[in-house]
């Protein structure tokens, strides 16, 4: 098998705990061969493990003329995402982007000019679309078994308090840029092709920072489901199961570790006449109809993180060099930032 030449940008949480902790078990296809962070400890720790060259600056790593490498992992603050991936892209090398990808939809079609310019590819890290309860939910949608869809509920919320950097605007901190990509790269798939409509509303509650810790973000239009997105700190106790699907045939509720949905055929349901302006015998409509139910469980070999993080790259290694097609799709993020840029538009004075 070919092996890419990895150089990874930051050794934070998701630089080391989620990027370099899977590339360096996958060591056929992949070789950490540099990262940069500036903190010397985390540098001299990955040329112990990874027994690479290292970089104060992520800056004087892409300036290296010496340096052989095939893929950049982007894994720099938030804030530094566009303008690291373009600067990694301008040194002639593939980029994989942590999320966000961006804060705003002119930054992503920056980074998308620069991956054309370079003749290179932008690959942003959206995990969580590789989450198999995500991917049955899709399977049972497309199905059919639950018509059309007219509503679904995303809620990636519990209680939390934070004191770190997510705190902060100006690190493009908060729910919504922080967990809130996972959901919304979820809701923009179930929504489908077109740009929705927005309804958002944000509130920050945190003593050390601006940001928000509570995000409620409805995607909507005529031809679509109604889909909210909840990322809230202030959910102390569940607020029903993390997905729930209403659909013209039935419905769907769960979890990441559990799904479980009814529906009925309509082919075999009690016909009905209109009738007129009178309820039957002073009742509402009343009919029993024949439901169909079912269940998933995840697999436990299923239930580690990291199996999220091998599907991503599994599909990076076949893109960058069996030219497959790629699962998560540009115009798919940049509906995403899309969605979040105009949440923040709507809360500029958040309470």
């Amino acid at each position: 098998m070919s092996q890419l030449r990895v150089a990874v940008l930051g050794q934070g949480r998701s630089g080391y705990d989620i990027h370099c902790s899977w590339l360096k078990n996958d060591r056929e296809r992949f070789k950490v061969v540099a990262v940069a962070d500036l903190l010397p400890e985390r540098t001299a720790e990955a040329q112990e493990e990874f027994g690479c060259r290292v970089f104060g600056d992520y800056r004087e790593l892409l300036a290296d003329k010496d340096l052989d490498a095939d893929v950049i992992v982007n894994a720099l603050p938030s804030h530094l995402h566009p303008e690291g991936a373009i600067a990694a892209l301008e040194s002639s090398r593939h980029v994989v982007c942590e999320k966000p990808l961006a804060r705003s939809v002119a930054d992503v079609d920056r980074m998308t000019t620069a991956a054309d310019n370079a003749g290179k590819k932008l690959l942003p890290f959206q995990n969580s679309r590789f989450q198999p309860a995500f991917q049955k939910i899709l399977e049972i949608v497309r199905s059919g078994k639950l018509g059309r869809i007219i509503h679904a509920r995303i809620n990636f919320s519990g209680f939390a308090r934070r004191w770190d950097w997510q705190t902060r605007r100006e690190f493009w901190g908060g729910n919504l840029l922080n967990t809130g990509p996972h959901p919304m790269d979820q809701a923009v798939v179930l929504f489908g092709e077109a740009m929705p409509n927005v309804f958002a509303r944000m509130v920050s509650d945190n003593p050390f920072g601006d940001a928000e810790n509570f995000a409620s973000v409805t995607l909507w239009d005529h031809n679509a489901p109604t889909i909210e997105v909840v990322v809230s700190s202030f959910m102390a106790y569940p607020q029903g199961q993390m997905y729930n699907l209403g659909g013209t045939q039935g419905g769907l509720t769960g979890t990441p570790a559990e799904l479980q949905w009814k529906y009925f055929n309509p082919a075999t349901a009690p016909p009905h006449e209109p009738n007129g302006t009178w309820s039957d015998d002073r009742q509402y409509c009343r009919e029993g109809l024949d439901w169909s139910e079912e269940r998933w469980e995840l697999k436990a070999s299923l239930e580690s993180f990291p199996l999220l993080t091998r599907a991503f790259y599994t599909n990076v290694y076949d893109i960058l060099v069996n030219d497959a097609p790629r699962i998560i799709t540009l115009d798919q993020v940049r509906r995403q930032i899309a969605v979040m840029e105009e949440a923040h538009r709507q809360n500029p004075d958040l309470i």
